[in-house]
């Protein structure tokens, strides 16, 4: 049975494509088989975020019928598969929604997770991609404006019975004037269940066209994004305990205490 989880946000700009690549391969990381699906069909940023923008077959191709969706899916190194979509203008005048049942039909036991990349806002296109989720993160920065226009898209989602997981409160900064966990959760009604702090580990990542947990699995929003993922699969990230033990360790034999 595949999951399928929609990574979505009220505005853009706040991380969701980011957020998306990096929590599907955190999942690959704890034995997941899982994919990340653009489906932000006007401005992909998945096949961009991976340095593979131009791709012989593309989600594009899949719904307007000539491929199927296994000819779309590709592996990065990391092990997560991708679909990536077309960016090319050609693409955009030509998309066609009428596909997207037999796209989720296809996709149906080719993965355990799927994570849908949906664009930003609530336009036609999103709304109708959002629909084929049983699930949904929200994204949104600690600021008033991306925390109220989440509340939009949580609406949406509530009108047609798919669950919201909960908030993804991403690039924390821990300043003041950022908005609180308490302040997030009460102005949106769900729980936060994952805080990305901000760091320049992801625009270093994003440079050498590899996501964060592949490329800098210690960062602390490494960290931070598979703490996510074990709590999305019902297990309990102990990669801090391991690593103090191990420094606990270290420190034991340097004062000749162990061996």
């Amino acid at each position: 049975m595949t999951r399928f989880i929609a990574v979505v946000s009220g505005k853009g700009g706040v991380g969701k494509t980011t957020t998306s690549i990096n929590l599907g391969v955190a999942l690959k990381s704890l034995g997941k088989d899982c994919a990340v699906l653009d489906g932000n069909l006007t401005t992909p940023d998945v096949g961009l975020h991976l340095g593979v923008p131009n791709l012989p077959v593309t989600l594009h191709d899949v719904l307007e019928g000539r491929k199927s969706v296994i000819n779309a899916t590709y592996s990065h190194a990391s092990g997560l598969k991708i679909i990536p979509a077309d960016i090319s203008f050609k693409a955009l005048k030509k998309l066609s929604l009428k596909n997207l049942n037999n796209l989720f039909k296809g996709l149906k036991g080719t993965s355990e997770i799927v994570i849908i990349d949906c664009g930003a806002g609530l336009s036609k296109d999103v709304q109708s991609i959002m629909k084929f989720a049983d699930e949904i993160l929200i994204v949104t920065n600690p600021e008033l404006t991306a925390v109220t226009n989440a509340l939009k898209t949580i609406k949406i989602a509530e009108e047609n019975n798919i669950t919201t997981l909960g908030i993804i409160l991403n690039r924390v900064k821990g300043i003041k004037g950022e908005l609180s966990i308490k302040n997030v959760e009460a102005m949106i009604g769900h729980p936060v269940i994952g805080t990305i702090p901000e760091t320049d580990d992801v625009r270093r990542s994003f440079n050498a066209k590899h996501p964060l947990v592949y490329y800098y699995p210690k960062s602390k929003a490494s960290i931070a994004f598979k703490k996510l993922a074990s709590g999305l699969i019902g297990e309990n990230h102990e990669e801090d305990i391991e690593e103090k033990v191990g420094l606990f360790k270290s420190i034991l034999l340097k004062i000749g205490l162990r061996k």
